[in-house]
């Protein structure tokens, strides 16, 4: 079977992606599979290599232009030699293009399936706004939340701070990785969040700052079409206030507790909230939601509809805590993906 492992992308989280690309790739070369890496790269070229054993480092794929050890590139309308024999198409794109459904779209076009949600529910769960609006429609609990920018002139600094309070968070609504998102501790630094992130999105979020017990919990689905939580991981950033890009990233900057110290009831609750979003979005494959849990309330801050699979990411980590291995997550969403083509799902 040849899997394609798809990296890169045109969005803030290149450097990411490739990380991601790079494990998914170790862990599935070794005769099993026939192992393509394709790297899309920022002006959404395509490039490729048939990988052997042992994998390369991420070198080659972090600047396949000038590796010479990728063939490329290749315009998406003219690509035909990247997909050439390919079975599956196994995603380790992050952010705009890559995981708000428009290159589902396209790998839809082509008829090759991939893991991860469809074009739909990716693109819902890439925006932050749309999200939060589903949520509420199902009476799950979100942060409140105000839009500013165009289409919006009653939000003004002001009323954020009269109805937010600080500190605030400022978001970018399809933005990952915590990039292009900051927290706003005064006036001041609100003003200049909105002004640094204005141009980077019509429309930001937001968010009233919740403070509490944050937890993340993945829920996965199987070949069978089984879709279950798994271990809720709890998130303590070291470094830093909250769980930015660097407490995300770097080694020994946040702890993360698995299976996180916290009554039984407490990560039931969890889980059965981060399944519910799942399934109000129609998501597939793997997802992982965010929560903050302060008393009895379990907030919803975000659903990642193709979270990071890097060796620092919590998918993995958690799913190695109920006794599974990365090879054995890439198999489950594989042949989910498989499954789904066959299903014309």
């Amino acid at each position: 079977m040849r899997v394609a492992v798809v990296m890169g992308g045109p969005s803030a989280e290149y450097e990411i992606s490739i990380l991601t690309g790079v494990e998914m790739i170790r862990h599935l070369t070794g005769g099993k599979n026939d192992v393509r890496a394709v790297v899309m790269s920022a002006g959404r070229e395509f490039y490729y290599a048939d990988i052997g054993t042992p994998p390369p480092d991420a070198a080659p794929f972090a600047d396949p232009a000038s590796s010479g050890r990728l063939a490329g590139p290749y315009a998406p309308g003219s690509a035909a030699d990247v997909w050439k024999g390919v079975d599956v198409a196994l995603l380790g794109l992050h952010g705009a293009y890559g995981e708000d459904g428009r290159f589902q779209g396209y790998l839809e076009t082509l008829g090759i399936p991939y893991t991860g949600s469809g074009v739909l529910a990716s693109a819902i769960g890439m925006d932050k706004i749309a999200t939060k609006l589903i949520l509420l429609q199902h009476g799950i609990a979100t942060p409140p939340f105000s839009l500013y920018g165009r289409g919006h002139p009653d939000t003004t600094p002001a009323t954020i701070a009269a109805h937010h309070g600080f500190p605030c968070f400022v978001k970018c609504p399809q933005s990952g990785s915590s990039k292009l998102m900051g927290r706003a501790a005064d006036a001041g630094e609100l003003r200049r969040l909105l002004k640094e992130l204005a141009p980077e999105a019509d429309t930001l979020l937001v968010e009233t700052a919740v403070s509490g017990i944050e937890l993340s919990c993945p829920v996965l689905e199987y070949p069978d079409g089984t879709v279950r939580p798994l271990l809720p991981v709890e998130i303590r950033p070291v470094k830093s206030s909250y769980f930015d890009y660097t407490a995300k990233y770097t080694d020994g900057a946040c702890e993360e507790m698995m299976p996180a110290p916290q009554p039984a009831e407490l990560l039931e609750r969890v889980q059965a909230t981060a399944e519910r979003v799942h399934r109000a979005l129609g998501c597939r494959g793997v997802t992982r939601t965010d929560v903050i849990v302060k008393g009895d309330l379990v907030s919803v801050l975000e659903i990642n509809t193709l979270p990071g699979f890097t060796t620092a990411s919590l998918v993995p980590k958690s799913f190695a805590a109920a006794g599974g291995t990365y090879g054995q997550l890439l198999d489950i969403l594989v042949q989910g993906a498989l499954a789904r083509g066959r299903r014309g799902a």
